[in-house]
């Protein structure tokens, strides 16, 4: 059985402690590397022997914040998938973030139980996130008729939005190849010229766009 290691940076003290010792308590999921900000969690990033598989990072951090920790973790670690902690769930700061190469968001509210959800699906489909973030994303990406990203559905073509829409459902490579026919590479080709052609950063990004352009219903 595959244990997933996660690193966990979080100012608060007893927040991040009551949260490392809760995750320690999954069986498939193992905290390696825990952090008081941004600073502290890059230098033992750097000096681990093994990397995490995933980083829970808090956004409001003193010295160094999500934001900028985030775009460090991105330029010297892009295989690191990085979920977002915060007590702000404001479509705003989910697309920000998004838009900065994160791959979910948990409010601080969440139960362990929604944790253990979102670390497995990102280690494994590149992205969560829970039905209340769906919905308030589509409100945000749908009012003033903001654009996150300039190609427009037109330029898909009906197999990549095929992907695309067994991506949002969580569906990993493998299960998309099952049920298209199609082999894990031709799937991953496909993956990448969607990401080619909306200028997503990663799969989360890809949710984004079709969530932008009603190509997903986040209550299904």
């Amino acid at each position: 059985m595959k244990v997933i290691k996660i690193a966990v940076a979080d100012d608060q003290q007893l927040f991040r402690q009551c949260l490392v010792s809760n995750i320690n308590q999954l069986p498939t999921i193992q905290v390696s590397i825990e952090a008081e900000n941004g600073h502290q969690l890059l230098l033992a990033i750097n000096a681990a022997a093994e990397l995490p598989d995933v980083v829970l990072l808090d956004l409001d951090m003193p010295g160094m914040n999500g934001v900028e920790t985030t775009a460090k973790i991105q330029a010297g670690f892009p295989a690191l998938k990085v979920i977002i902690l915060s007590v702000h769930c404001e479509a705003r700061h989910i697309i920000y973030m998004i838009e900065k190469g994160i791959n979910g968001y948990l409010s601080k509210s969440s139960t362990l139980e929604e944790v253990n959800k979102a670390i497995t699906a990102v280690y494994n489909n590149g992205f969560y996130f829970a039905e209340e973030v769906m919905r308030t994303m589509q409100q945000g990406l749908q009012t003033k008729g903001k654009k996150f990203y300039i190609d427009i559905p037109g330029s898909l073509t009906r197999r990549e939005k095929e992907v695309l829409g067994l991506i949002c459902k969580e569906y990993t490579t493998p299960e998309i190849a099952t049920a298209l026919f199609l082999s894990e590479r031709t799937v991953e080709g496909h993956r990448n010229n969607l990401l080619l052609k909306t200028g997503a950063r990663n799969t989360a990004g890809l949710v984004i766009f079709a969530l932008r352009h009603q190509l997903m219903d986040p209550t299904l």
